[in-house]
């Protein structure tokens, strides 16, 4: 049930323009509340998000490409970037189109792990 209620609560957030990129609660979590270690983490995800989606565009067949959507997806999780992590989720599926959604998404969340660092 608290899955469910934390679900609830973002979709609620997506809906009135209240979500954030980052729940910077599940940051927080995941550094301890270290602040130079989320300065550092969101560093890293910045430093790799170019990669992430080139190799999302440049992969090779379904099989490549639903592993950089696989790899996409655990990165926007381990930050709480829940709708990044969503969407690369929707990504690992054949047949996935929109690939502009998940770039618009993607550029949306390294924008605000910038103004956090």
């Amino acid at each position: 049930m608290p899955m469910t209620l934390k679900c609830d609560l973002r979709q609620a957030a997506r809906c009135d323009g209240t979500a954030k990129p980052i729940d910077l609660v599940h940051l927080s979590t995941q550094t301890m509340g270290d602040r130079a270690l989320e300065a550092e983490v969101l560093g890293m995800f910045l430093d790799h998000s170019g990669t992430y989606l080139d190799n999302w565009r440049g992969a090779a067949g379904p099989s490549l490409r639903k592993q950089a959507a696989h790899t996409l997806k655990g990165a926007a999780r381990s930050i709480g970037a829940w709708e990044l992590a969503e969407l690369a989720q929707d990504a690992e599926a054949e047949g996935f189109d929109d690939d502009g959604a998940l770039e618009r998404e993607m550029a949306r969340v390294c924008a605000y792990a910038r103004e956090l660092r």
